[in-house]
């Protein structure tokens, strides 16, 4: 593997898994929510939520703790929604139709992550050209995802309107992904060794989209109502976070800035950093993140142009990728022997930030929970997979 190790880490740990990037001065110290001055409330008394009920995209079981109104702590478990996965004994390319309907809404991170760490255990290599496409795939499925997390934080303020302006502009971005990669999910766009799409010049209706959603995001901002159900909800400022939860409290933490799998670096890409370790502090920077992906993805020169893939140079290995998704860190391990899977570990940036969001929610009560609980993206499908 190129730029991972087994063993003790001596940089970030990779989520919850058992590799590490080699990497120096960055956050290893895990930080835990003190809880201390919640437990001595009296009454206290536990009451489900989920797993199916209004207002959850996806099927997840809340255990709440309460002695009445405060939250003194909660359980998440996605596990009502485990799916078993058979890919061991798959080639890479059969094991990547099931890889990229993890989570279909983010099959394009999945399929990268996959492809990538094949590559890199098969010792492929890849052209400019297609590292160029997927990037511009990540960052348009970005887009739609932040777009979506911020149209699921105006619903349970009751703001219908910016909620379907929203909603259209997700929409827009949807048949862009469908016009270029001929799939509005990216399905089969990614094969191993390359990645193919359709010229079309899409420049004008992203800078439309881009002038539209800054226009609401700006009379967001305006709106005292709004930012009072956001700011001071969910604070957590850890170590251990990820993603857009780790921007808001000021870490710089991006793979697109320290991983090797896709070159970001050369793009001169910044990631957007804020000081709010909130709920407002996360809508903020998925906000900034959808016009900075804009101007990214109009960056990239989208030609058509015949890609594929080169011979790999071994029929096994063991590889890894670590990327960037809309949620945080994506990262994929795998082993092939006899040009097939041999074992596969997946860590989904879902699992961090389910605990990162339990940890926020002490001390909030209950009608703060689904502005705190969509700010962090979460998605339950991609946190309760297991791989046979």
């Amino acid at each position: 593997m190129q730029w991972y190790k087994f063993g003790e880490p001596s940089g970030r740990y990779v989520g919850e898994t058992a590799y590490h990037r080699i990497t120096e001065n960055m956050i290893t110290e895990k930080t835990e929510t003190l809880t201390e001055k919640y437990k001595e409330l009296p009454g206290e008394f536990g009451f489900l939520y989920g797993p199916s009920t209004g207002g959850l995209l996806e099927s997840v079981l809340f255990n709440i703790h309460t002695p009445g109104e405060v939250i003194k702590g909660i359980d998440v478990n996605p596990e009502v929604k485990l799916r078993k996965i058979i890919v061991n004994g798959l080639k890479p390319a059969d094991a990547l139709l099931r890889i990229e309907r993890i989570n279909a809404y983010h099959s394009a991170s999945h399929s990268i992550a996959f492809c990538s760490a094949v590559e890199d255990a098969l010792d492929i290599e890849v052209s400019e050209t297609t590292r160029e496409r997927r990037i511009a795939m990540i960052e348009l499925e970005r887009i739609r995802s932040n777009l979506e997390v911020i149209k699921r934080i105006c619903e349970p303020a009751g703001f219908g309107v910016p909620y379907n302006q929203i909603a259209y502009l997700k929409e827009k971005i949807s048949r862009i992904i469908g016009n270029l990669f001929d799939h509005r999910y990216m399905f089969s766009s990614n094969s191993i060794g390359f990645a193919t799409l359709n010229f079309k010049d899409v420049s004008g209706e992203l800078s439309d989209i881009r002038k539209d959603f800054s226009d609401i995001f700006d009379s967001l901002l305006q709106s005292k109502i709004f930012l009072n159900r956001l700011q001071n909800n969910g604070v957590i400022d850890t170590a251990d976070l990820i993603g857009p939860a780790a921007r808001a409290a000021g870490h710089n933490i991006d793979a697109r800035i320290d991983s090797e799998t896709l070159p970001y670096r050369d793009m001169n890409f910044k990631p957007a950093i804020f000081d709010e370790p909130d709920a407002f502090g996360r809508f903020y920077v998925r906000s900034m993140e959808v016009l900075d992906s804009i101007d990214l993805v109009m960056s990239i020169k989208l030609e058509t142009q015949q890609e594929k893939s080169n011979d790999p140079k071994n029929s096994e290995g063991e590889g890894a990728a670590r990327i960037e998704s809309p949620q945080g860190d994506l990262f994929y391990y795998v082993k092939i022997f006899d040009g097939k899977i041999d074992h596969i570990e997946l860590s989904s940036p879902s699992i961090p930030n389910i605990n990162a969001f339990k940890k926020s929610m002490i001390g909030n009560i209950f009608t703060d929970f689904h502005f705190n609980w969509e700010s962090f993206g979460i998605w339950i499908s991609e946190a309760a997979v297991l791989f046979q």
